[in-house]
């Protein structure tokens, strides 16, 4: 699995854009342990699936898993990375603040820990 975060941070020290994007793949095995999956065959991302990643039939608040990374995405746009590091979080990573909470059920944690290392 792989995590992708892109951030443009203007001279001011504040993100100008965020995208946060994920990769998911996966490979099968038979009983055997030989490998049956085709590794030719393209693997989208969690954005680039769309509706199509299933999450929302398992969210709380009925988004799927790119409509959260994009909200979360805007909320860091126009703050500086020490308010996004400060961005406070639950045990599990989730979103403290209920504002954000509204619009993002998934944990952010490591999209503050990437957001941080991008910039």
């Amino acid at each position: 699995d792989i995590t992708l975060v892109a951030v443009t941070v203007g001279e001011d020290g504040v993100i100008d854009d965020c995208v946060i994007d994920a990769i998911q793949s996966k490979v099968n095995f038979d009983a055997a342990g030989q490998l049956i999956t085709d590794l030719s065959t393209p693997v989208a991302s969690k954005n680039e699936r769309g509706d199509d990643y299933g999450m929302w039939k398992a969210s709380s608040i009925g988004k799927e898993w790119n409509e959260q990374a994009q909200a979360i995405a805007d909320y860091v746009v126009g703050k500086t990375i020490d308010q996004v590091t400060g961005i406070a979080v639950t045990e599990d990573g989730k979103a403290a603040d209920a504002d954000l909470a509204a619009s993002v059920t998934i944990s952010i944690g490591a999209f503050q820990t990437l957001v941080d290392k991008a910039a």
